[in-house]
């Protein structure tokens, strides 16, 4: 009877193990699957932006620079200002007597810094007479870029939130120290919505890759040398090589044998390798 329930529990233990080593197997199998996320390859074409950042000034401005110096017994105006032609701004005492100071033209009142009372000199101007219902953006470009412009092209500016079409006025034909040519744009700005010095942003396309294949920039690798990207296939990824052809920081245009909807993995790919299981997982797992 010993015999019997020994021989019992020998039979148990080894079927205690033998389940033991097929629930061993299968935990390990689903640890070697990688979890991953994806993204469908689309297909279309392939814009390449160029971003310039330029920054606007008045469209005229004029000094007004006194004869001689003396002391300001009248201001009439301050900075920011809007004044017409001719309109009394500043009557000045010098030895040979006052000198009123009128505006020499339309615009508003900038870089005044004195006040009633001082004496400035005549070797900087007391005030700048600015045009501000027009603005002027300077921009310098490479000689490539330059192609992309022409006089009297008109084109969207953005400052700040807000979006202006703005006109070419001026393509330089000679580069700057730097090797670059100077392009300026103009806008109005009736209401006075945009101040002098503000950056303006300016969009090109610069070329477009006709129907390709557009994939997240950050699903290629490199290796070597060689560019790739893990395309899912069932449970599984397959590394295919890929030739860029144009990049962006979104998005990649490439040349591979792929087609539109494939799923790219854009997430969880450093540690993979060809024909390796994965787990698709939804973004933020």
């Amino acid at each position: 009877m010993r015999h019997r329930f020994l021989l019992i529990g020998v039979i148990i233990a080894i079927f205690l193990i033998g389940c033991t080593d097929t629930n061993d197997d299968t935990n390990e199998k689903e640890e070697m699957s990688t979890p991953v996320e994806v993204e469908k390859i689309k297909t279309g074409d392939f814009t390449v932006d160029k971003t310039l950042y330029g920054q606007t000034a008045p469209i005229k401005q004029v000094p007004v620079v006194l004869e001689q110096p003396g002391e300001i017994t009248i201001l009439n105006v301050k900075n920011g200002d809007t004044v017409s032609k001719d309109d009394h701004l500043a009557t000045i005492q010098t030895p040979a007597g006052d000198t009123e100071i009128n505006a020499p033209a339309d615009g508003t009142i900038a870089q005044l810094q004195t006040t009633e009372g001082n004496t400035p000199s005549n070797e900087e101007p007391l005030l700048v007479v600015v045009d501000i219902d027009k603005l002027l953006i300077h921009y310098a470009v490479t000689a490539q870029a330059r192609d992309l412009f022409k006089v009297d092209k008109e084109m969207d500016i953005h400052i700040e939130d807000e979006t202006y079409e703005a006109t070419v006025t001026s393509i330089d034909t000679v580069p700057n120290e730097t090797g670059q040519y100077a392009i300026d744009l103009e806008f109005d700005n009736q209401d006075g919505d945009v101040l002098p010095g503000i950056p303006a942003k300016l969009l090109l396309t610069d070329k477009t890759v006709k129907d390709t294949n557009i994939v997240p920039t950050e699903a290629i690798l490199t290796e070597n040398e060689e560019q790739f990207i893990f395309i899912v296939q069932d449970d599984h990824v397959e590394k295919v090589i890929v030739d860029v052809l144009e990049t962006q920081s979104e998005e990649s245009a490439i040349d591979a044998d792929v087609q539109e909807d494939d799923q790219v993995v854009v997430n969880g790919h450093f540690t993979l390798t060809d024909e390796d299981v994965v787990d698709i997982q939804k973004e933020g797992k």
